[in-house]
């Protein structure tokens, strides 16, 4: 294997520079790219396959730092400006001499969202891509619909990401020392402290290595022109995207919804992961034996896609999705997504706690919402070192201002695959109101095991007015077992998860109030 670092210059005289591993032999080959902001190594964020593999079955992989990071110049723009830099950066690979003009993207995050606005570009060249937990664009990287904060992913981004890569470019280029990234490093010990601030923008850690983050979150109005930048453009993409994503990513609803705007002849993989998280297990929640990437040969998996749109050789995995339904810990093929044959079932929340399919004739319940004291957050699709994914909610079961709804011990398996959302009508004592909602599912044992959550906030409630409105749970597949419970939470907040809605009220849930569950039969 051959490693050489090369450089390119991009249309407004920006040099990028990546690093590029190629066979030995002669020649020509072609080419798999990655664009990436977090460290151009064999094995740096964003990367989760084999690259010497890559290069031994014959592709020159090629890794670039984007504008504004590692050694490349220019100022780092955050997702803006990545459709230009990323049409550039094909045509450049596509006509190196060691290229024989076939490209093909892969990477995560990030490094997925850089191939998707690559793509929409259409450049000479490209064949096909990988993106793998995918963003859509940067408004939904920041904010919930209603202009909720993501606040765990993006301050925790920003906060252990970001900072210390800008510190160590400032140390590389002679402008910071190492006791300032390791005073930075002390600070990030009080991480909760950083969420508890407020106003949210008002980060003095960050005011300097990370602007953004300010800038970000003193613009919640989706409409503001900061978001116009660096939103992808399904229309316009042409080439078969390999997309892919897990129950428990934080951009899992927006990487379906890039395949459910692309189709064609794109794919779709979900897997029991998080964004970064890709073993068998998941803090203690164990899926079994053929639940990891590597169990599935993950780089199997693209050198088969890669291969075929690349290569011109025949794709042995025909299936247009790919699903891992949790419960029976089982992959499924299907045919698409939505999957056709899911009923949408109501379980309308009833007196006594309970779920039912039945409605319930009437019935009001109440919780309390206290920014001072907000419900927080215990797993789920966030970013942690140590407690994320499909955690055990009885930590919180001592909590009054949580409204939690389940069903009778079920006689027989009920699948839900599909988008999950709950209709709720509201009223509240303050203007406005937040609704957090949870699906979780009660083993016979007791535990109970989130599965996916959402949040949507109610402004301008008028006092005794009742309002209808639909919390996005987002996609899941589970199977209930016979003996589990389904069971749906509705509490004020899900913090740090969430930025807290700072207005303290008592909020009713009024029947009729129902979750719709996409169930299998």
């Amino acid at each position: 294997m051959i490693e050489t670092t090369e450089t390119m210059t991009t249309r407004d005289g920006v040099r990028l520079v990546a690093t590029v591993w190629r066979p030995a032999g002669p020649g020509p080959f072609p080419a798999l790219l990655s664009r990436t902001p977090y460290g151009r190594g064999l094995t740096g964020p964003g990367y989760h396959l084999d690259v010497p593999r890559l290069v031994a079955a014959g592709y020159a992989v090629v890794a670039q730092d984007v504008r504004g990071s590692g050694d490349s110049d220019g100022e780092s723009r955050f997702v803006a400006g990545e459709a230009e830099d990323g049409h550039d950066a094909v045509r450049w690979a596509a006509t190196r001499p060691w290229s024989d003009g076939n490209v093909g993207m892969f990477g995560d995050s990030y490094l997925a969202i850089t191939q998707l606005l690559a793509a929409q570009e259409r450049p000479e060249g490209l064949r096909a891509i990988a993106p793998h937990v995918s963003p859509g664009g940067l408004y939904e990287c920041v904010y919930q619909p209603g202009g909720i904060p993501n606040l765990n992913i993006m301050l925790t981004i920003s906060a252990i990401v970001l900072g210390p890569l800008e510190l160590d470019r400032r140390i590389a280029r002679g402008t910071a020392t190492q006791r300032d990234k390791q005073e930075y490093l002390a600070a990030l010990a009080r991480l909760d402290e950083l969420y508890a601030r407020l106003p949210l923008s008002d980060q003095p850690l960050l005011k300097d290595l990370v602007p953004m983050y300010a800038e970000w979150m003193d613009h919640p109005d989706p409409l503001a022109p900061l978001w116009r930048a660096g939103v992808v453009d399904h229309s316009r993409i042409e080439v078969p995207a390999l997309v892919s994503t897990g129950w428990y990513d934080y951009f899992r609803d927006a990487s379906i919804g890039h395949y459910e705007r692309l189709r064609g002849d794109s794919r779709l993989i979900v897997g029991p992961w998080t964004h970064f998280s890709h073993d068998r297990d998941i803090c203690g929640r164990d899926y079994g034996d053929r639940a990891s990437q590597d169990a599935i040969d993950w780089t199997g998996v693209h050198l088969d896609w890669f291969g075929h749109w690349l290569r011109g050789e025949p794709l042995r995995d025909r299936a247009r999705v790919k699903i891992f339904v949790m419960g029976d810990d089982e992959w499924r093929e299907e045919a698409d997504w939505p999957i056709a044959r899911a009923r949408r079932v109501r379980y309308h929340l009833a007196p006594g706690g309970t779920l039912a399919e039945e409605p319930a004739t009437g019935g009001a319940w109440s919780f309390a919402a206290d920014p001072g004291d907000p419900v927080p957050t215990v797993g789920g699709a966030i970013m942690s070192f140590d407690a994320y994914g499909p955690l055990d909610q009885r930590p919180l079961d001592e909590r009054a201002d949580i409204l939690r709804y389940r069903t009778e011990p079920l006689k027989r398996r009920v699948e839900v695959t599909g988008e999950v959302e709950l209709v709720a009508r509201v009223s509240s004592t303050a203007a406005s109101a937040d609704l957090a909602v949870k699906l979780i599912d009660v083993h016979p044992s007791g535990r109970a095991e989130l599965l996916t959550d959402g949040i949507t906030r109610v402004d301008g409630l008028a006092p005794g007015e009742v309002r209808e409105v639909t919390v996005r749970l987002g996609a899941i597949a589970n199977a209930f077992l016979p003996g589990h419970r389904i069971r749906i939470d509705v509490a004020g907040s899900n913090f740090s998860r969430f930025g807290r809605n700072l207005e303290k009220g008592t909020t009713t849930v009024h029947a009729p109030s129902y979750a719709v569950l996409p169930t299998i039969a």
